[in-house]
């Protein structure tokens, strides 16, 4: 399953709650967590075909998603932000 989280939910870390297959549970989300990571949650997937009060593991993919409309104070902040953590993440590809 996907779930999709805020910029400062995969920046600063976060709980969040998320629905499984034996109903909604709370996900621990790291800080520094990328888009496109994925976490196990133990016991809360499908039944097993041989044992129905066992239950499989749940894999969750978190997608950080970006707001469609931006302030011009939030924009001034990400520019600082951008000043500040000059991090290229392209480097590692010999870009830029």
């Amino acid at each position: 399953m996907t779930v999709p989280i805020t910029v400062p939910e995969a920046a600063l870390g976060a709980k969040i709650e998320v629905p499984t297959v034996t109903g909604k549970a709370q996900l621990r989300v790291p800080p520094g967590t990328q888009s496109g990571q994925k976490f196990r949650l133990r016991g809360r997937g499908a039944p097993s075909l041989r044992d129905a009060s066992t239950h499989g593991d749940q894999f969750i993919e978190v997608q950080v998603s970006l707001p469609k409309v931006i302030s011009e104070e939030t924009k001034e902040l990400l520019r600082k932000y951008a000043q500040m953590n000059s991090e290229n993440p392209r480097v590692v590809m010999g870009l830029e």
